[in-house]
């Protein structure tokens, strides 16, 4: 073997990097490597530690210790979960590309293009600050997710980096130490426990924990300590009862052990269930291990008929397995007549996929595992790309990220019996978003366990969720955004919104620009060709639909557009009035329209059509306070009149009734709309004296007509002093 000097270049390897430069891994590094890596891999890797080793050379960490210490503790970390050669390769080389003369082509040449990319995904993610508040970095949180979903062992990679960084966290400067905490306990603890590395996630949590609050953490040892005593006798009485009946009754290989909770878990249920720290320590915790999924289930009823179980605290995770690929069976019991216990029971594959996750499923376990962890985790990971196109930024990438890594979760069934995680508060539209995006745009009503239900309800673990589409659903309600919780959901409504706003708003630029048009006697079909194009380029806008676009969204003024219009025809005279738009069937010509909320006005009412920045078209009455300004300033507020209304919609609309405050009014006032057949939306009341009350009713009405046979109904009534409109009149 060629000994180096000291002052090797980076250069030097890469040019001239044979075996004899390699050198020797530290031992309990090699011992590790050994246990179940090939010859040729293990000279990969001292490839790699060789390559580091002097790519580091001369720096230090800040406890003094060679730089080297660092990747070869995060590769030993990975060694340990029995990984590939190319990611401890990754691990030993993950910080290079920063930090030294070294690049990806470089790596790509010596390792491989699969190194040379983990490296390179982890290189990528810079500086993290996601703890609240702080979106001006969610620029670097979508560049560490984008690189993670490209391959799964980016993810590994840097959670064991950021592992070892926690264990040595004391030698860096205490607002670094916070800062770094808040991080780890904000987004590497969920996204271990995401792709099921619960260890880890215990163990960044807990160091994350004592940082952040070294006196908390040191008063919950003491209390943990002081009631260890009492607790091992009954621990290990109850775990010998266990073992005994599963025993008796033919579980033979049965393992139980005590399940000791880590001290943020501890601290996290203390806050969050307002309990003291006697009651979260009273419920003692049990794991059985079993060979096989018949043993858990014959173990669970053998236990069930030794202990009572505590009602409603019964949970399958084998038959439905969370979404990080975790399996067991969760019950409570009452044990030794008075003590509430935790059990989880699992297959011994199950144990060790719950603590290692995805590593537990790398191409070095045997080919007949269940990769349904692994599998779920780069689902999860590849669909982060799909998120990022459907974001207008960063920070609305990072906080879907931050929502999506909540741990709650619901299952849900298909009618055709597919399992389908959700986070818990999940509703119908974050049920048909999941399945497919077309689904979710489509959906128009829901059924659950067979029954219609509205599409804000929060569905529950178990129910079968049918979803009722239609290939007539155009438009989104964007009020959608107020109760859907899922990052897949929230993101392709505000996508689509985002698109039907463009195109609702090309479609009332057109509107109001045939509308000016017409005053000259001519239609936009007129204008084609080098007419056409030498008219928008006198605007200053490359196309026709991106001039229709900012006339639809109050960017430009149409009646100014229209007089480039007459000049590209050389229409001097006869430009007469607008003509008012027709709205029929609740549509101007092909583009629906909205009722303004403020005055709700119904068909055969004197109203005015607003091109809205935000909803489109909206139909205002005539005397409302919201549209008189602008009536003759703003050409985006045209005159319009009524059409057809063939479908016969409903429309909204609010009336005042004043009455004797009596008993039994409010019943007299609805039998009235109710032998009308008309419907109530919403009643607010109000006390005016001690002798009168008021009224505000929304209703449903086909025209203007049927409003005033109704309110002449409620006129008549003996009690009743007043019934008039409310169209917020200016």
């Amino acid at each position: 073997m060629v000994i180096l000097s000291d002052q090797v270049l980076p250069s030097t390897l890469i040019n001239n990097f044979s075996e004899d430069y390699y050198l020797k891994l530290p031992s309990s590094f090699y011992k590790n490597a050994k246990s179940y890596l090939e010859y040729d891999e293990i000279k990969k890797i001292q490839r790699a530690y060789t390559f580091a080793y002097y790519s580091h050379d001369g720096q230090s960490r800040q406890d003094g210790s060679k730089y080297i210490s660092h990747p070869i503790e995060v590769a030993q970390i990975l060694l340990n979960l029995r990984m590939d050669p190319d990611t401890i390769c990754a691990a030993l080389l993950h910080d290079v590309l920063e930090d030294c003369d070294v690049n990806k082509r470089n790596l790509a040449n010596l390792f491989g293009s699969d190194v040379a990319e983990i490296v390179d995904g982890v290189s990528k993610l810079g500086k993290l600050d996601i703890t609240p508040g702080m979106d001006r970095d969610a620029n670097n949180l979508q560049k560490m997710m984008l690189a993670m979903s490209k391959d799964v062992r980016v993810v590994l990679v840097k959670i064991c980096d950021r592992l070892h960084n926690m264990r040595t966290i004391e030698h860096l400067p205490r607002s670094k130490q916070i800062k770094k905490s808040k991080e780890t306990i904000g987004l590497y603890g969920p996204l271990s426990l995401r792709i099921g590395m619960q260890d880890i996630r215990a163990e960044l949590e807990d160091l994350a924990f004592r940082c952040i609050h070294p006196l908390r953490a040191t008063m919950l040892d003491s209390a943990i300590k002081k009631s260890s005593g009492g607790r091992k006798k009954i621990v290990t009485k109850i775990r010998k009862e266990l073992k005994k009946h599963l025993k008796s009754n033919g579980i033979l290989k049965a393992s139980v052990k005590g399940r000791e909770k880590n001290i943020y878990s501890i601290y996290r249920k203390i806050k969050s269930k307002h309990k003291p720290f006697s009651e979260i320590l009273d419920v003692y915790g049990f794991r059985i291990l079993v060979d096989s999924i018949d043993d858990c289930y014959r173990s669970l009823g053998i236990i069930h008929n030794y202990f009572a179980p505590i009602e409603n605290r019964f949970k399958d995770y084998i038959a439905i397995p969370k979404s990080n690929g975790y399996q067991a069976l969760h019950t409570s019991l009452l044990a030794l007549n008075a003590f509430p216990i935790e059990v989880q029971i699992q297959t011994r594959n199950m144990s060790e996929i719950a603590s290692f996750g995805i590593a537990a499923h790398w191409q070095y376990k045997t080919n007949d595992q269940d990769t349904n962890s692994e599998l779920r985790a780069t689902r999860w990971l590849s669909g982060l790309l799909e998120l990022q196109k459907k974001s207008t930024s960063p920070t609305e990438f990072a906080q879907s990220v931050k929502t999506d890594l909540d741990s709650n979760e619901v299952f849900l069934f298909s009618p055709k019996g597919d399992v389908y995680a959700l986070r818990k508060g999940s509703t119908p539209i974050d049920f048909a978003y999941e399945v497919h995006t077309d689904l979710g745009d489509s959906i128009v009503g829901c059924k659950v366990n067979r029954n219609e239900v509205p599409l804000n309800i929060e569905l529950e673990t178990g129910q079968t969720v049918e979803i009722i589409t239609s290939k007539s659903q155009s438009e989104l309600d964007p009020s959608w955004l107020n109760y859907v919780v899922t990052s897949k959901a929230r993101s392709a409504i505000r996508s689509r919104l985002r698109k039907q706003k463009i195109s609702d708003a090309r479609k009332a630029g057109k509107i109001m620009l045939e509308t000016e048009l017409k005053r000259g006697g001519k239609t936009l079909d007129e204008y084609r060709g080098g007419t056409l194009k030498k008219i928008l380029d006198s605007i200053g806008v490359t196309s026709l639909n991106k001039l229709l676009t900012d006339l639809g969204l109050g960017k430009r003024t149409g009646s100014i557009i229209a007089e480039r219009f007459y000049s590209g025809l050389q229409i001097r005279e006869g430009i007469e009035e607008p003509k008012p738009v027709l709205i029929i069937d609740n549509k101007i010509e092909s583009v629906t329209v909205r009722f303004a909320k403020c005055c709700l006005p119904v068909h055969g009412d004197k109203v005015v059509a607003h091109s809205d920045t935000e909803r489109g078209m909206v139909i205002h009455h005539q005397k409302c306070k919201q549209v008189v300004p602008f009536l003759a300033k703003d050409a985006r507020y045209m005159a319009a009149i009524w059409g057809e209304n063939k479908d016969e919609h409903l429309y909204r609309v609010r009336i005042d009734a004043n009455t004797k405050d009596k008993v039994g009014v409010l019943s007299d006032i609805g039998s009235v709309f109710a032998r009308s057949g008309i419907n109530i939306v919403s009643v607010n009341t109000k006390i005016i004296d001690k002798k009168f009350a008021g009224f505000e009713i929304e209703i449903e009405v086909k025209d203007k007509q049927e409003l005033r046979k109704i309110m002449q109904k409620v006129r008549s009534l003996k009690f009743t002093t007043s019934c008039t409109r409310n169209i917020n009149e200016k």
